[in-house]
Formats: C-alpha cells, structure tokens, sequence
C-alpha cells in the first residue's frame, strides 16, 4: 500500500508520531496531509517517556522529520 493512501485511512483518528531528534512522540488526531506528508494534528500533546508533558492544540508537522507513524487503537 503507498503511504499516502494509507495515511489517508488515518485522517480523524488519533495518531502518534515520532520525530527525529530526542526522544519526542507527539501525539493527536491527524487531520489533514499534504504531497510532501506534511501532517496538520489537532488535540495534540508532547509524550516524553510516557507521561505528557504539554498540551500544544493545533499543530503542523514537517513530513521529513517525522520518523514514525502510529495508529492508535489498531
């Protein structure tokens, strides 16, 4: 499956994504992608080592540093 396709099965539900860098997972509900896989999350919170550390609402996410994509709940 093409990952656009399979990210667009995402869209409305909540997600985590790791991003390069440190040990920061956010996670939220994905709303909307773009060609590049840029991800616009709503309701997101920073989790660090398990335990949320900020609430960051809305937020936009720039495809090449994200690492990993997670549903959650599937």
């Amino acid at each position: 499956m093409f990952p656009s396709r399979r990210i667009q099965s995402l869209i409305g539900k909540r997600i985590q994504v790791e991003m390069k860098g440190e040990y920061e997972v956010l996670e939220g509900i994905l709303e909307s992608f773009d060609d590049y896989l840029n991800l616009y999350l709503s309701n997101t919170r920073e989790i660090i080592n398990g335990e949320t550390k900020r609430l960051l609402g809305a937020v936009i996410l720039r495809g090449n540093n994200v690492v990993l994509i997670n549903p959650i709940g599937e």
